[in-house]
């Protein structure tokens, strides 16, 4: 594995882990979700350990939203306060977009783009807005419904938001918000306000939810989700059954892992050997190293 980084348009540098460099035939671009990072969690390390395995190459592609706080260096400002507890969804599609354009430019063959929680929307929303022939397949891991986290704390939201909002009329958009949102997630200002407002790419136990990005992407994609992620609310085969149903390629994978949650805990290497086979399935023409 390999340190390595890429701009995005805008002049940020994102950082991420290269698995497998050496190969040139499927490059799996994993986003992680809300604060996620490889160095914290385990099942997007040993996935580029067991990819890498199979000749497959595999980019743990760390995001605007990776880490909670994170300075990273920026070509205009010299530095750009980052991390989830500051991301704008303006971000997005360019963090992705930086990391796409990097493995077509040393020449794969299949590019594979994945996406963990938040970062499976992250990955909707881009294939929503670009030609999907960017890239040949995509993987959802533990897509998440937003109403669902909104719902569960539509007390605290209200008095966030004023606090936010006069954070703002103060001129401190920045500015640390008291209280941690659903007792993790810590958000300044515009970003709590941003977050609030964010496009729902699986309203799938939203009243009227519609799925219109989904509808948008033709190529087929593979989606895992453990048993017990409370976002599967309490029926994880239903779950990603109802995402399913609003794709426009029908012809998509699905998986339950039994026993585990919303980060796959003792169950990475089931993760891994799905995320395989999936692919080799896909890429049958494709030379990859037998299991």
């Amino acid at each position: 594995m390999r340190i390595i980084n890429v701009d995005t348009i805008t002049g940020t540098t994102l950082y991420g882990c290269f698995y497998g460099e050496t190969y040139r035939d499927v490059c799996v671009i994993l986003t992680p979700g809300t604060c996620g990072n490889i160095f914290e969690n385990k099942f997007l390390q040993v996935i580029g350990d067991k990819l890498e395995e199979q000749r497959i190459s595999y980019i743990c592609a760390h995001n605007s939203g990776s880490f909670h706080i994170i300075d990273l260096p920026h070509k205009i400002n010299g530095t750009k306060r980052c991390g989830f507890s500051f991301e704008l969804f303006e971000d997005w599609f360019d963090d992705i977009d930086a990391w796409i354009n990097y493995a077509k430019s040393l020449g794969y063959k299949k590019i594979v783009l994945g996406g963990h929680s938040l970062g499976a929307s992250k990955v909707i929303n881009y294939l929503s807005n670009k030609n999907n022939s960017v890239v040949d397949n995509y993987i959802l891991l533990s897509p998440v419904d937003l109403s669902m986290q909104s719902d569960k704390e539509k007390e605290q939201i209200p008095r966030l938001l004023i606090e936010a909002k006069k954070h703002i009329e103060n001129n401190q958009p920045e500015k640390i918000l008291s209280v941690m949102f659903d007792d993790y997630n810590v958000f300044c200002a515009r970003s709590f306000i941003d977050f609030m407002n964010l496009p729902n790419h699986f309203p799938i136990y939203q009243k009227n939810g519609k799925c219109f990005d989904l509808k948008k992407i033709n190529i087929k994609g593979l989606f895992v989700i453990g048993e017990k992620d409370w976002f599967a609310n309490q029926d994880a085969k239903k779950h990603l059954l109802l995402i399913n149903e609003n794709t426009k390629n029908k012809n998509n994978k699905m998986e339950v892992i039994n026993n585990t949650g919303h980060t796959y805990q003792e169950k990475e290497i089931e993760l891994s050997n799905i995320i395989i086979d999936f692919i080799k399935n896909c890429n049958k023409k494709v030379r990859l190293m037998p299991k």
